[in-house]
């Protein structure tokens, strides 16, 4: 499910606020929900096969026991409340009105909405799992070995580290470009599927541009009816530097990004179990005299069920 199809606290309001945290967010335009408790279990699909599925008539049929290995996680709370002095409650005995208080009161929630929205983007990418913070897809899967990965979600350090490739290639040359795209298209067929290729604005850029050139650019709406560019028809999720950054490091030099290959979806693929989807709770009521106090938030967590999910190109100068 998409994050409105999820949230269960939209109403005509919220759904305003909602659309302006999306609007300069598109990473929580393009994911997956799915709703799970408070603790979930991750089960990543490892199901294991022997023999053959064909047979003679009147044999029994191959039987494979499956048993599933959950790992379990915590969805991680991000939620700000947003307060108003009393001194700017009291102006409605001047104005004898409250709607100028109001558009007052529902700048500031859209405002902290916003904020609280890029935090939430930022670390779909970046979370650490740790300081109370979600995991995101560049620490589940690390620019690193499996000596430098941290087993997570079911998947051994192994399994991540093969999720990752290091480009090391700059896409300042027509021929380091076209290397760059086969590289590309060789993990896009790893991840059957595919619907998301996230990156930066500044590789998003150099990608549209290179695409253009091999007759690979396209265009197409999503969901929400926000125009995005595409690549060979898989849409290019853009995000901004603070998501996505362009400080990595090759061991030489500081200035590399990353992309991802992904197959957003709530079974088999990448998803963000919550509870609630996006959460509002607006400034309460007083017959006609708004209150001093609101809340957005976010409560939510990263799954992944195969390892062909996700794929990451590291190393990448422009």
């Amino acid at each position: 499910m998409k994050i409105d199809q999820v949230s269960s606290f939209l109403n005509f309001k919220s759904a305003n606020v909602l659309a302006k945290i999306l609007e300069v967010n598109p990473l929580l335009q393009f994911a997956e929900f799915r709703l799970e408790p408070s603790n979930f279990g991750n089960i990543p699909d490892k199901s294991s096969f022997s023999g053959s599925a064909a047979r003679a008539e009147g044999s029994a049929a191959q039987a494979d026991a499956q048993v599933p290995s959950p790992s379990y996680g915590k969805l991680a709370i991000y939620d700000r409340e947003i307060t108003v002095d009393n001194l700017r409650v009291q102006d409605i005995n001047v104005s004898g009105s409250p709607a100028g208080l109001q558009r007052f009161m529902d700048r500031q929630v859209a405002a902290v909405a916003v904020k609280l929205g890029s935090e939430v983007q930022i670390d779909m990418i970046q979370g650490t799992a740790a300081d109370n913070k979600m995991l995101g897809l560049a620490n589940f899967v690390k620019d690193a070995a499996s000596g430098g990965q941290t087993a997570a979600l079911g998947f051994t350090a192994a399994e991540q580290a093969a999720m990752n490739s290091q480009v090391s290639l700059q896409l300042n040359t027509t021929a380091n470009q076209d290397s760059f795209i086969e590289t590309l298209m060789k993990r896009v067929a790893a991840v059957p599927g595919a619907n998301a290729i996230v990156c930066n604005i500044n590789l998003a850029a150099r990608l549209t541009t290179i695409a253009k050139r091999l007759g690979a650019a396209g265009e197409t709406l999503n969901s929400f009816g926000t125009r995005v560019n595409t690549f060979n028809g898989i849409p290019i999720i853009a995000v901004d530097t603070n998501t996505i950054t362009q400080t990595e490091s090759d061991g030489t030099n500081s200035d590399c990004t990353s992309l991802f290959v992904v197959r957003f979806a709530e079974e088999l693929g990448v998803a963000f179990g919550t509870n609630t989807g996006f959460y509002y709770q607006d400034f309460p009521q007083e017959q006609a005299k708004p209150d001093a106090k609101a809340r957005v938030g976010f409560y939510l967590n990263l799954s992944v069920e195969r390892t062909d999910a996700v794929r990451r190109l590291s190393r990448i100068r422009l």
